[in-house]
């Protein structure tokens, strides 16, 4: 069914405050339906606002991912900053740019998808837009969420002598881009169903997140969704500082390591520059590392030690400790040549 046949924009707007849209209640005063939400917001928090663009052809194709999956991971990369920063997701408003071949019922999965993963970590749609576009779909979502005030996790805070750490494993949603464009997704589905589920439906660490905040010994924190080696100078360099890494102890997944003999990098490789991981790097004073620790894994999170803040200077040693990797400090940019 096409959306001329529903009555066009605004009967798809219809549909979906019928069926997605956060209902008035818990600071949602007005919601979808009007030209703007009203919020009413508490005393003693601050606002955490991100905001992410989606485009098909660049962040996602339609023949490899499901519009469910889409959906899941449009609403993930805005809930991944959310948890970055240890704020409570709250509410959400997405933006969409249509091709006049997108069905009604690809976009009620693609919202089905988006709105599983919203409720999951508390957030709610309230709001957006649609309009048309020549080619390719669009997705624009801006996600609103709170922090009691002052308790804010930043980039900003790491001190020399920290504790680098970081949540659940590395590489392997670029691991499983690798595979799909080598491979097509039927046989990269026959190779590794775990690396292309890690790049379809990410999971933000906002539980994770908030157990590390609420111990009050975080120092700096950021997520990694351009890769560890792109995200640790962004880190250092708003601290002022420098780090070792030691890329023995990178966290990798059984199904990166059962995949590696069909990747055309090595495991480490997708570690260190693969982007889309959406962990957690986190910065901690070393008597503090244990207590932290102990927070996140009661989520059901691993948090694994991989390196150190030092003076300055950016290290990656060696797996085998022969000297220091030449890894490019950069991370995935739109515009590079």
């Amino acid at each position: 069914m096409l959306l001329s046949e529903i009555g066009g924009e605004f009967g798809f707007i219809e549909r979906l405050r019928a069926t997605y849209a956060g209902a008035a209640g818990d600071g949602l005063a007005l919601p979808l339906g009007d030209d703007a939400a009203i919020l009413d917001l508490a005393a003693g928090l601050q606002i955490v606002v991100s905001t992410d663009l989606l485009i098909e052809g660049v962040h996602f194709r339609r023949d490899w991912s499901d519009p469910y999956s889409i959906g899941w991971k449009a609403a993930a990369v805005n809930l991944s900053d959310m948890a970055a920063m240890g704020a409570d997701p709250t509410f959400t408003f997405v933006s969409l740019a249509l091709t006049t071949e997108d069905t009604v019922e690809g976009l009620e999965r693609l919202y089905d998808g988006l709105s599983d993963c919203l409720n999951r970590y508390g957030a709610r749609l309230a709001g957006g837009d649609t309009n048309s576009a020549p080619s390719g779909l669009s997705i624009n979502i801006t996600q609103i969420g709170t922090v009691p005030s002052g308790t804010a996790l930043t980039r900003s805070g790491a001190k020399v002598g920290d504790i680098l750490l970081v949540t659940g494993t590395l590489g392997d949603s670029a691991a499983g881009l690798a595979l799909l464009l080598a491979h097509g997704p039927a046989k990269a589905e026959k190779l590794s169903h775990g690396l292309l589920t890690a790049h379809r439906r990410p999971q933000p660490r906002i539980v994770a997140a908030r157990a590390a905040r609420e111990t009050g010994f975080v120092h700096a924190c950021m997520d990694i969704s351009d890769g560890l080696a792109g995200e640790l100078p962004k880190l250092c360099a708003a601290s002022g500082v420098g780090a070792r890494i030691q890329t023995a102890t990178l966290p990798l997944s059984e199904a990166l390591l059962a995949a590696e003999a069909v990747l055309d990098k090595t495991a480490l490789d997708y570690a260190l520059a693969g982007g889309e991981d959406f962990e957690l790097l986190i910065a901690v004073a070393p008597s503090n590392v244990e207590a932290v620790r102990a927070a996140v894994s009661a989520t059901g999170t691993p948090l694994t030690q991989i390196g150190e803040v030092l003076r300055s200077g950016l290290h990656f040693a060696a797996p085998d400790g022969s000297g220091d990797l030449p890894v490019a400090a950069r991370g995935w940019d739109h515009f590079a040549s």
